[in-house]
């Protein structure tokens, strides 16, 4: 008898749900296009070093007919780097995509492993002017998905990464503070702090409490630290927030955000909703990935979109409900 079960974590859209995902991707992949983002598709196959330059357990990975380690995409991003460092593309270049993505996750976690993904890649541009864009390209796309309320959580990847290299940790005391840092978990926090004290301390306590209304956690934060990195990322911060006043009138900073993407160098940001636990959309700058192709370094800011999320959150508003 054939197997009629799906793998872990992989689903069939039928119907309503097939339909509406294709158009909230389709109408999104219209709208970067009209805004000058030049189409790209990347292969859903690579060679694994593309993601990573080690076998990760939440990664798809298969071995060709050759004996080639091979990974099915888990973002689109990584491939536009290779894309730029092998292709004769020049730069600067605004890039978008849409296609599937798939990360493993455990089996009693309930969570789905394949997702449709809708983005953007501003590639060699001033960097302030690329954040900027992609926060109002983004906040334009979530608006015509019709999702009805949503909200934007902004961090800087400066200032963990700063923690993490100023106190320089052994593996696994790193890994417990990078645990403890998303747990958000005051007690371990503070007992961190007692047993590798460092000028950072203050701020490393506080950091479960430096999350809500933007310029309120950037007044605490300011008094709590004297590093200049992560002052200077605060300031960024600072001045983004600025720029972006009349398309974001409202949003929240979360100090405590770790990079979903481990070539984050600058602004990162979620995006947030009611009904849905995870983010809509995650973004930010990343300046180095083109150097782990070999290629020159370029300022970059992307966006990516979760098409599954955003059906959530709009499937009660859709004529005949789900």
């Amino acid at each position: 008898m054939k197997k009629t079960t799906l793998p872990v974590g992989m689903h069939d859209k039928l119907f309503k749900r097939a339909r509406v995902t294709y158009t909230i991707e389709r109408d999104i992949s219209d709208f970067l296009m009209s805004q000058g983002f030049h189409r790209i598709e990347t292969p859903t196959l690579e060679h694994f070093e593309v993601f990573n330059d080690s076998v990760t357990s939440n990664h798809y990975h298969f071995f060709d007919k050759s004996g080639e380690l091979l990974t099915l995409r888990p973002d689109i991003t990584s491939q536009v780097g290779r894309v730029i460092a092998s292709t004769q593309v020049e730069t600067p270049i605004k890039f978008s995509y849409s296609g599937k993505v798939f990360k493993y996750n455990e089996e009693m976690r309930g969570l789905t492993n394949e997702h449709t993904q809708a983005g953007i890649e501003i590639v060699g541009y001033p960097a302030k002017e690329a954040v900027c864009e992609a926060i109002v390209s983004a906040k334009k796309a979530l608006d015509i998905a019709g999702i009805p309320s949503y909200q934007f959580e902004l961090s800087h990847a400066a200032i963990l990464q700063t923690i993490f290299e100023t106190l320089a940790l052994p593996q696994d005391a790193g890994e417990a503070l990078a645990q403890a840092i998303r747990d958000k978990n005051i007690t371990q926090l503070n007992t961190f702090t007692k047993r590798y004290p460092s000028e950072l301390d203050a701020f490393l306590k506080a950091l479960p409490f430096l999350f809500g209304e933007s310029y309120q956690v950037l007044d605490k934060a300011r008094y709590l630290v004297e590093n200049e990195r992560i002052l200077a990322a605060l300031t960024d911060l600072e001045m983004l927030l600025e720029q972006v006043s009349d398309v974001l009138t409202e949003s929240y900073i979360d100090l405590a955000q770790m990079s979903t993407m481990p070539y984050y160098t600058g602004v990162m940001f979620k995006v947030f909703g009611n009904k849905v636990p995870d983010a809509f959309a995650s973004g930010g700058r990343y300046d180095k990935l083109f150097e782990r192709f070999g290629a020159t370094k370029l300022t970059a800011v992307g966006w990516a979109v979760d098409i599954d999320a955003i059906y959530q959150a709009v499937h009660d508003h859709l004529e005949g409900g789900a």
